[in-house]
């Protein structure tokens, strides 16, 4: 039998071993009283020769080779029984380690899901992200997506890639029902296939399908298949006006697919699309994607690049010289959330080392009332090693239990928890229990085991042991009493590393609530503004459709003031162009001064409440085929024109063909938020009006239009009579992301807030279990010295003298985890400067007063097992031993 037989049949083995040995020791005793011996001495020398039956046993069990497994069995149950016998302690214990490894076990799954895994699609590992990259910077940086004659020049050249394209195509679904305004992707035929992606009902694109010339053909997504033709199986081969073309429906894609994170409704052929930019080697926007061939490197595939790199930029200087192509891994972008993550997992860490560290103080005191019992076990022939093992037996089983209980808390949080996360968690669908997650609950938890149950274990007397069996169970050495103070220091430490960051959070959010964000954000409205398609072809018809939005606006009771913006304060988005003074030089491009570009119309500073400084704001005569004229704020007045009046200045921007004039100054506006503004590289802001935007920019002008309102009653109630009014003659003009200025500066600080929420949960849990560590290990060391305060009141010693015994030692404690904390505590704060927006380096006043609140707390909990001490009676502290 396996030795695993073996173990699961060892009751059976056991009887078998004892008929056997009976067996045996009838028959020897049988043969001797054949030999003349006597029925007792014959029973009496069997017993001799065949050995005692406990010790034959066990040379038995060894040989069979499963000991080590019974006496793990044997040393579960052991610790079972002993949690069962104190439930108080099991209870606090297991829920102490409970949210330790429950949180972090949430942590990890985010992370998991977030970060760590590839995305859901044929094999990940073969994918790679085209980029292009120049060798000047600009304010967008020096990282740029595709054009499409780029593209094509490389999809026709490179040999160890197979490349797609694609590019986002926002526009209005419009026909039957209500127009709605949705994400669609303009993409090659060979992106799905690419990806390993089938649709769920219908095809998907072919070859001939992407081309000039083909029938009009789109895919659907499963949302919209579901909205706007109720999940119908004749949706495929109706008519679906998407952006003001008719599309056939051929296919719907399933429910679960994402392109990266985003996901869309509409798909449609990009080689269909006659858009000028498809032609313009300097009109970037597409993402190209690809899969390794065969055989192929990534090493491989970048050489090829660089060849086709080097080649257009010699036949196409104005566009492509300095650029080159890049290839990278596929892989999830989540912006600068990976740091806050894991910054995330390093607080909630925290909270469990201080849960280890609480629970190896109370193992400890409990190793220390066991030495006799652990003598004993030695004495009788338990190695060392054996009692080691049993210790952290003990540790492991608590340990698994809690590690259990922490992961069904996790289970039950992670969605919570993803839910509140501010803005939404990227790849939320992502984020779930797996194997790997269990293995790191189950790894978090025995790793605890050994933290917590190291030190005790290693306690176990080995030597001395007729010393330690005579001494009082009262006896605690001046080491025991050193390893308890280490892990009160170190609880207090890592309480202060939270305390002071949940502090820096706390003021940073109360500075950051009191900034002025540079506007009125009180009954202003803003939304998103998707014109009817019809009018987006001329320039002059688009401008009409301007006017006729604001004046359709202006009907609806309850408006007192309107304007069109483009780019929305404290909203996501912004333009920043390069301007010069002087005529610019295209070699210098790289260290042009940049600027947020901001096109409005006259009453913007009406709605918004924006300061004028000086001169004044645009008006309706600033319109087409006037001066160009622009307005720039106090930011951007300090920097262009230091100590110089801008009025009657020029600037000169990329996006007008004459230099524009200064005409006005107003104040600051904290475009990319309360929190976000001050560390942005570009703060400067220039106005300029919609009247004069350039024939070639009007139309993407006006894909990034918004209204802003300024209202006399709640903005919220003014939302749906806005829409109806501004729907047009077709009914496809639609208003989209509706917020007010309120819930904008608020989302501003949505991460901050979270933060704060969560590092305030951690720094009351550390506190909490801090305030309880060092009351237990007080309270037992007290209850130990309980013959020796016996002894000093006996000898003169007053009651407060003895306080001050026991509060002198917790002081001393508190000392040294104050000390080392507020070491690591400078660490973190700094962290969290370079993490966090808008968080600035700790100030004396916050250390000063986190460490307070905690020492308070831990004095608190020191003086009850003082008072207890200076209460003794010395005649009966004498006689307990």
């Amino acid at each position: 039998m396996t030795w695993w037989n073996r173990l699961l049949r060892r009751r059976k083995m056991e009887d078998q071993l004892s008929r056997e040995l009976d067996f045996h020791l009838a028959e020897l005793t049988a043969d001797l009283i054949s030999q003349g011996h006597s029925a007792a001495e014959a029973r009496r020398r069997a017993r001799i020769e065949l050995g005692g039956p406990t010790q034959v046993k066990e040379d038995c069990r060894d040989a069979r080779g499963t000991r080590w497994a019974e006496d793990f069995l044997q040393d579960v149950r052991y610790a079972v029984r002993t949690l069962r016998q104190k439930p108080g302690f099991a209870a606090i214990a297991l829920l102490s380690l409970a949210l330790g490894t429950g949180a972090t076990t949430v942590m990890f799954t985010v992370i998991d899901g977030v970060l760590l895994k590839p995305f859901a699609y044929r094999d990940p590992a073969g994918l790679v992200e085209l980029q292009e990259q120049t060798d000047w910077r600009t304010p967008q940086g020096n990282i740029w997506s595709f054009t499409n004659p780029n593209y094509q020049d490389c999809k026709h050249v490179v040999r160890s890639l197979d490349m797609a394209a694609w590019s986002v195509h926002r526009g209005t679904v419009s026909g039957s029902g209500t127009a709605e305004y949705v994400t669609g992707l303009d993409m090659s035929a060979e992106l799905l296939p690419l990806l390993g992606v089938n649709v769920a009902i219908g095809r998907a694109f072919l070859p001939e399908d992407d081309r000039l010339g083909a029938d009009p053909v789109a895919l659907v997504s499963d949302s919209l298949w579901q909205r706007r033709f109720g999940a119908s199986s004749q949706a495929i081969g109706s008519k679906l006006i998407f952006d003001g073309t008719a599309y056939t429906v051929i296919g719907v894609t399933p429910a679960s697919f994402r392109l990266a994170d985003d996901s869309f409704d509409v798909f449609t052929p990009v080689g269909q699309s006659t858009a000028p930019r498809l032609q313009n080697r300097g009109a970037h926007g597409f993402g190209v994607w690809a899969r390794l061939r065969p055989g192929a490197t990534l090493a491989q595939a970048q050489t090829e690049l660089a060849v086709v790199g080097r080649g257009l930029a010699e036949q196409y200087p104005k566009t492509n010289q300095g650029r080159s192509f890049l290839a990278k891994p596929l892989k999830p972008d989540v912006g600068d959330l990976s740091s806050t993550l894991w910054m995330l997992l390093g607080a909630v860490s925290l909270v469990l080392l201080i849960a280890c560290a609480n629970l190896a103080s109370l193992l400890l005191a409990r190793a220390v009332s066991r030495e006799r019992e652990l003598a004993m076990r030695v004495a009788l022939g338990a190695g060392r090693g054996r009692l080691v093992r049993q210790c952290l037996t003990e540790s492991a089983v608590l340990a698994f239990a809690g590690g259990m209980l922490g992961t069904v808390l996790a289970a039950v949080g992670i969605r919570p928890f993803a839910f509140f996360w501010p803005g939404g968690l990227p790849r939320v669908q992502e984020v779930q229990l797996n194997w790997q997650v269990l293995l790191f609950a189950l790894g978090v938890s025995l790793a605890s085991g050994l933290l917590f149950g190291l030190a005790p274990a290693l306690r176990a007397p080995a030597r001395h042991l007729e010393q330690t069996l005579r001494a009082s169970a009262r006896t605690v050495t001046g080491g025991g009493r050193r390893l308890h103070a280490v892990f009160v220091a170190a609880e207090i430490a890592l309480a202060v590393v939270l305390l002071v960051s949940a502090g820096l959070l706390g003021r940073t959010m109360l500075r950051l609530s009191a900034l002025d964000p540079g506007v009125d954000v009180h009954n202003v409205l803003t939304a998103r503004t998707a014109l009817s398609p019809a009018t987006l072809a001329d320039p002059d018809r688009t401008r009409a459709a301007w006017q006729y939005l604001m004046e359709q606006a202006r009907r609806v009771p309850g408006v007192q003031a309107i304007a069109l913006v483009d780019t929305v304060p404290m909203r996501e988005g912004s333009n920043e162009i390069t301007y010069t003074l002087t005529v610019p030089d295209p070699a210098n491009r790289d260290r042009q001064p940049s600027v947020l570009a901001n096109c409005v119309t006259p009453d913007y500073l009406k709605v918004t409440g924006i300061p004028l400084r000086r001169g004044r704001f645009l008006t309706l005569d600033d319109r087409k085929g006037t001066q160009s004229v622009a307005v720039i704020d106090d930011v951007m007045a300090a920097q262009a024109f230091p100590g110089e009046d801008p009025i009657g200045r020029h600037v000169r921007i990329g996006i007008a063909p004459d230099p524009v004039t200064v005409v006005g100054v107003v104040g600051h506006v904290r475009q990319y938020g309360l929190a976000a503004d001050d560390r942005a590289s570009t703060r400067a802001q220039l106005y300029y009006p919609f009247a004069q935007v350039p024939d070639e920019y009007v139309r993407r002008w006006s894909e990034l239009l918004s209204i802003a309102v300024r209202t006399g009653i709640d903005p919220l109630n003014l939302v749906e009579p806005l829409r109806q009014q501004v729907r047009g003659a077709t009914g496809d003009q639609v208003l989209y992301e509706v917020n007010t200025f309120e819930q904008l500066a608020s989302a501003s600080l949505a991460r901050q807030r979270f933060l704060l929420l969560l590092f305030g949960i951690f720094a009351a849990l550390a506190l909490l279990l801090a305030t309880i560590g060092i009351y237990g290990v007080l309270a037992y060391l007290t209850s130990q010295r309980v013959p020796e305060i016996g002894v000093r009141m006996a000898l003169g010693a007053t009651a407060p003298s003895v306080m001050w015994l026991v509060l002198r030692q917790s002081l001393l404690m508190i000392l040294a985890g104050v000390t080392l904390g507020t070491a690591a505590a400078w660490v973190a704060t700094r962290s969290l400067v370079r993490l966090v927006e808008g968080v600035r380096e700790a100030e004396p006043s916050t250390f000063a007063v986190m460490i307070s609140l905690l020492v308070i707390a831990a004095l608190g909990a020191s003086l009850i097992p003082a008072q207890r001490a200076s209460r003794v009676d010395p005649v009966k502290a004498l006689r307990q031993d």
